[in-house]
């Protein structure tokens, strides 16, 4: 009897953390959830100790681990574009850091700034501070200085094409002394609104490098 009463037990609790749509969850609250499959690996290292780790001879089972995020707002309230954006953020951010890293190995010592060329001034700030955190995932000095322009300059460059723009301002930011010989930016863009789907691209020494 005991047993049973346990097992139920721990059933309810299993229902109360469940975010699929069931006895205590609608479908409309489901939806509010972002979920992914991971490694236990993967998965505390997201949520550092919340989950067992693998037995160190394993036990011939190929386990994985479903993490799910509620969202800050509800759906509906953001653009289809920024959801898809948003939702993607850490995963995007992530493997830029990783290429800035791999493609520039002289620069790791610098200084590293981030820029973000995004249309909305709500979202725009997200991405630079979940880029700023993956750089420094990768162990690199970040600053939260942000370089700047003249009047001018910008009224010249923003009639540039996307392809030409963002080379000529990361000329400009070195001229300027906006980025010294100690600094490297990494600028994430959105260059086409049809896209959701973000880019990144590397500015040192005045010269700009696409990483993607």
């Amino acid at each position: 009897m005991v047993f049973w009463v346990m097992l139920s037990v721990a059933f309810v609790q299993q229902l109360t953390v469940d975010p699929a749509p069931g006895i205590l969850g609608t479908k409309s609250k489901t939806r509010n959830y972002e979920c992914d499959r991971m490694t236990t690996a993967a998965a505390d290292k997201r949520r550092p100790g919340l989950f067992a780790p693998a037995r160190p001879r394993g036990d011939f089972i190929d386990r994985s681990v479903v993490v799910c995020t509620e969202r800050m707002m509800r759906p509906g309230l953001r653009s289809a574009r920024d959801e898809a954006i948003l939702s993607n953020l850490d995963r995007e951010v992530g493997d830029f850091a990783l290429a800035a890293k791999a493609l520039r190995p002289e620069l790791l010592q610098k200084t590293w700034l981030v820029e973000t060329y995004y249309p909305s001034a709500q979202v725009s700030p997200k991405i630079a501070f979940a880029t700023k955190n993956a750089l420094m995932g990768q162990g690199l000095s970040v600053s939260d200085r942000s370089p700047a322009l003249g009047t001018s300059d910008v009224a010249v460059i923003t009639r540039l094409p996307p392809e030409l723009a963002y080379s000529a301002a990361c000329q400009r930011y070195f001229a300027t002394g906006s980025l010294g010989e100690n600094d490297v930016m990494l600028g994430v863009v959105h260059r086409d609104p049809r896209e959701t789907t973000l880019h990144a691209g590397l500015c040192a020494g005045g010269t700009w490098t696409w990483l993607r």
